[in-house]
């Protein structure tokens, strides 16, 4: 049993999906320190407009075989505030369901191993809608469908930042939230199913003070837990005055080394076979260091 590192690639751009290759043939393929014990594997996102019909998930699918034919992919869809503004991606209703479904149709015709999503049930202002809990339901009743319709391919729910804030706003009476923030919400949704979670360590730590204990929500999900996000987060979200940001080498930011270190030999200790996918922000996209180095890191902890 071995970990499956994968890295994001805008798809519908074939020459993000040859850098990333690129890198991931260098950092883990090739490196004569991992070599055979680690997988490497692509996680698919993008532009709003690159899932919102079928045309551009097509030329998604030809530069995924074009370049990276064989190798293992994730599909998770578009990233960043256009999940909310978009309005094709609240997976409590049924825009977010007709979503879900190019989601897996790509997922389905590449094999991938997995498809996530954000829950997107995007609103305005930091205070809980009225009617959380329906839209929870109707997420959970969406996912559940697209499992029905996945041929096997294992169906799954992040967490977000608290309050969905990161650097998109400072200001809590605009800043878009989502109802499923917290892992306590995303295991509201996929408890008592065959739904997975998606653990992001930025998103958890983003407003936490002191020391974050990344390994205290991952044993909470048990074996819904399927698929990591390794990143880490700068600032602090404060109403009105600060905004925070994810992206940051892991070890670099609020989490530091000595969490994902001890969070890495419990992951390898008890889920030796998880995905994790690195989530770092590259100065230059077109020369992912930063990921590179956050590669280097994950090994190096993953093998202590």
């Amino acid at each position: 049993m071995v970990h499956t590192i994968y890295v994001p690639t805008f798809a519908f751009w074939k020459g993000d999906v040859e850098s990333r290759l690129k890198l991931l043939e260098e950092e883990v393929l090739h490196n004569e320190k991992y070599k055979g014990k680690f997988e490497m594997g692509l996680e698919i996102g993008g532009l709003a407009k690159h899932f919102a019909n079928q045309e551009p998930i097509d030329q998604i699918y030809g530069n995924m075989i074009l370049v990276a034919g064989g190798v293992k992919s994730i599909v998770h869809g578009f990233a960043g505030l256009e999940v909310y503004t978009a309005g094709i991606a609240d997976m409590s209703d049924d825009v977010g369901k007709s979503l879900l479904e190019r989601y897996i149709g790509l997922g389905k015709k590449l094999n991938s191993s997995y498809v996530h999503v954000h829950g997107s049930a995007g609103f305005q202002g930091i205070k809980e809608p009225e009617n959380k809990s329906d839209r929870l339901q109707k997420i959970r009743e969406n996912l559940l469908y697209g499992l029905s319709i996945s041929d096997g391919i294992p169906i799954g729910l992040e967490n977000l930042p608290t309050p969905s804030a990161c650097d998109f706003d400072s200001n809590p009476e605009t800043v878009w939230s989502d109802c499923v923030q917290q892992p306590a919400d995303v295991q509201t949704v996929i408890q008592k199913t065959p739904l997975k979670f998606t653990f992001d360590t930025a998103h958890y730590s983003i407003n936490r003070n002191g020391y974050i204990d990344l390994i205290a929500p991952v044993k909470k999900m048990k074996d819904h837990l399927h698929h990591l996000h390794v990143v880490d987060s700068c600032g602090y979200w404060k109403a009105n005055v600060s905004k925070c940001y994810d992206g940051s080498i892991p070890g670099d930011g609020r989490i530091g080394p000595d969490s994902f270190e001890k969070f890495f030999k419990h992951i390898h200790e008890h889920h030796p076979d998880l995905g994790i996918c690195i989530e770092v922000r590259n100065i230059d996209e077109k020369n992912p260091e930063q990921t590179r180095q956050g590669i280097r890191r994950v090994l190096n902890w993953l093998s202590q």
